[in-house]
Protein backbone atom coordinates (compact mmCIF):
# COMPACT_ATOMS: atom_id res chain seq x y z
CA UNK A 1 0.00 0.00 0.00
CA UNK A 2 0.89 3.28 -0.34
CA UNK A 3 -0.09 7.04 0.53
CA UNK A 4 1.25 10.37 -0.14
CA UNK A 5 2.53 12.60 2.85
CA UNK A 6 3.38 16.74 1.88
CA UNK A 7 6.72 16.97 3.31
CA UNK A 8 7.77 13.24 3.39
CA UNK A 9 6.60 12.22 -0.39
CA UNK A 10 4.92 8.64 -1.37
CA UNK A 11 4.86 6.76 1.66
CA UNK A 12 5.01 2.23 1.22
CA UNK A 13 3.62 0.39 3.91
CA UNK A 14 2.43 -2.72 5.12
CA UNK A 15 -0.55 -3.97 7.44
CA UNK A 16 2.22 -4.62 9.88
CA UNK A 17 3.80 -1.21 9.86
CA UNK A 18 0.62 0.34 10.87
CA UNK A 19 -0.21 1.07 14.81
CA UNK A 20 -3.80 1.09 15.68
CA UNK A 21 -4.98 3.75 18.42
CA UNK A 22 -8.29 2.06 19.90
CA UNK A 23 -9.42 5.60 21.02
CA UNK A 24 -8.06 7.48 18.50
CA UNK A 25 -5.97 10.71 19.69
CA UNK A 26 -7.55 14.17 20.99
CA UNK A 27 -9.36 16.31 18.64
CA UNK A 28 -8.62 13.20 16.14
CA UNK A 29 -10.98 10.27 17.31
CA UNK A 30 -11.75 9.23 14.00
CA UNK A 31 -8.67 8.56 12.58
CA UNK A 32 -7.17 5.60 14.51
CA UNK A 33 -4.48 4.08 12.54
CA UNK A 34 -0.89 5.12 11.93
CA UNK A 35 2.57 5.18 10.71
CA UNK A 36 5.54 6.17 12.67
CA UNK A 37 8.36 7.05 10.24
CA UNK A 38 11.96 7.97 11.19
CA UNK A 39 14.37 9.15 8.58
CA UNK A 40 17.54 10.75 9.01
CA UNK A 41 16.79 14.23 7.45
CA UNK A 42 14.32 14.98 10.24
CA UNK A 43 16.46 13.27 13.32
CA UNK A 44 15.68 12.89 16.23
CA UNK A 45 11.96 13.61 15.32
CA UNK A 46 9.75 10.39 14.48
CA UNK A 47 6.88 11.20 11.86
CA UNK A 48 2.89 9.91 12.76
CA UNK A 49 1.47 9.90 9.80
CA UNK A 50 -2.70 8.84 9.54
CA UNK A 51 -3.00 6.52 7.14
CA UNK A 52 -6.56 7.42 6.28
CA UNK A 53 -5.59 11.18 6.29
CA UNK A 54 -2.63 11.38 5.44
CA UNK A 55 -2.28 15.56 5.88
CA UNK A 56 -2.85 14.64 9.26
CA UNK A 57 0.88 14.15 10.67
CA UNK A 58 2.61 15.26 13.89
CA UNK A 59 6.19 15.36 14.79
CA UNK A 60 7.04 12.93 17.69
CA UNK A 61 9.93 13.11 19.88
CA UNK A 62 10.99 10.47 22.76
CA UNK A 63 10.84 12.96 25.82
CA UNK A 64 13.39 11.87 28.14
CA UNK A 65 15.21 13.21 25.40
CA UNK A 66 14.49 16.73 26.84
CA UNK A 67 13.25 15.89 29.74
CA UNK A 68 15.28 13.19 31.55
CA UNK A 69 13.40 13.03 34.76
CA UNK A 70 9.88 12.38 32.60
CA UNK A 71 7.91 10.10 34.79
CA UNK A 72 4.23 10.08 34.00
CA UNK A 73 1.96 7.93 36.03
CA UNK A 74 0.84 5.21 33.66
CA UNK A 75 -2.07 2.70 35.07
CA UNK A 76 -2.28 -0.70 34.99
CA UNK A 77 -5.86 0.20 32.71
CA UNK A 78 -3.67 1.94 30.45
CA UNK A 79 -1.45 -1.29 29.89
CA UNK A 80 -4.49 -3.31 29.52
CA UNK A 81 -5.78 -1.36 26.93
CA UNK A 82 -2.08 -1.30 24.48
CA UNK A 83 -2.06 -5.09 25.59
CA UNK A 84 1.54 -4.42 27.74
CA UNK A 85 2.56 -5.89 30.83
CA UNK A 86 4.71 -3.07 32.08
CA UNK A 87 5.66 0.42 31.19
CA UNK A 88 9.18 -0.26 30.01
CA UNK A 89 8.41 -2.77 27.16
CA UNK A 90 6.51 0.40 25.42
CA UNK A 91 7.78 3.26 23.45
CA UNK A 92 6.45 6.81 24.81
CA UNK A 93 6.33 10.24 22.96
CA UNK A 94 5.70 13.84 23.11
CA UNK A 95 3.49 15.33 20.25
CA UNK A 96 5.73 18.66 18.89
CA UNK A 97 4.38 21.74 17.91
CA UNK A 98 7.43 23.25 16.07
CA UNK A 99 7.83 26.90 15.68
CA UNK A 100 9.86 29.30 12.83
CA UNK A 101 11.69 30.36 15.96
CA UNK A 102 13.39 27.06 16.84
CA UNK A 103 13.77 28.41 20.67
CA UNK A 104 9.58 28.27 21.04
CA UNK A 105 9.20 24.59 19.70
CA UNK A 106 7.18 22.99 22.31
CA UNK A 107 6.04 19.71 23.66
CA UNK A 108 3.04 18.16 25.05
CA UNK A 109 4.21 16.34 27.81
CA UNK A 110 0.95 16.35 29.75
CA UNK A 111 -0.67 14.03 26.96
CA UNK A 112 2.04 11.36 25.70
CA UNK A 113 1.41 8.50 22.86
CA UNK A 114 2.68 5.54 24.51
CA UNK A 115 3.10 2.58 21.60
CA UNK A 116 3.23 -1.26 22.06
CA UNK A 117 5.51 -1.89 18.84
CA UNK A 118 4.94 -5.72 19.49
CA UNK A 119 1.17 -5.73 18.98
CA UNK A 120 1.22 -2.45 17.26
CA UNK A 121 -0.98 -0.50 19.26
CA UNK A 122 -1.04 2.98 20.75
CA UNK A 123 -2.76 5.52 22.95
CA UNK A 124 -2.35 9.14 24.01
CA UNK A 125 -2.68 9.64 27.64
CA UNK A 126 -4.32 12.43 29.56
CA UNK A 127 -2.28 13.15 32.61
CA UNK A 128 -3.77 15.27 35.19
CA UNK A 129 -0.25 16.09 36.57
CA UNK A 130 0.12 19.79 37.29
CA UNK A 131 4.21 18.85 36.96
CA UNK A 132 3.49 18.45 33.24
CA UNK A 133 2.38 20.92 30.56
CA UNK A 134 1.22 20.91 27.19
CA UNK A 135 3.97 23.45 25.94
CA UNK A 136 6.96 22.37 27.45
CA UNK A 137 9.76 24.59 25.70
CA UNK A 138 12.48 21.57 24.40
CA UNK A 139 15.40 23.46 23.62
CA UNK A 140 17.29 25.92 26.95
CA UNK A 141 17.00 29.36 26.93
CA UNK A 142 20.11 30.63 25.45
CA UNK A 143 20.68 34.22 25.72
CA UNK A 144 20.19 36.24 22.11
CA UNK A 145 23.49 37.18 20.93
CA UNK A 146 23.84 40.65 20.42
CA UNK A 147 22.82 40.74 16.64
CA UNK A 148 19.45 39.84 17.56
CA UNK A 149 19.20 42.45 20.79
CA UNK A 150 19.65 45.10 17.73
CA UNK A 151 16.65 44.16 15.88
Amino acid sequence: MEIHHQHLGNLKYGEDDVITFPLGLLGFLKFKRYLLLQQNAFAPFVWMVSVDNPNLSFPLLDPKRFCPDYNPNITKRDLSEISAENPQSLQMYSIVTVQQDARSTTANLSGPILVNKEQRIGKQLVLLDDRYSTKHRILPDFPLSSKENRS
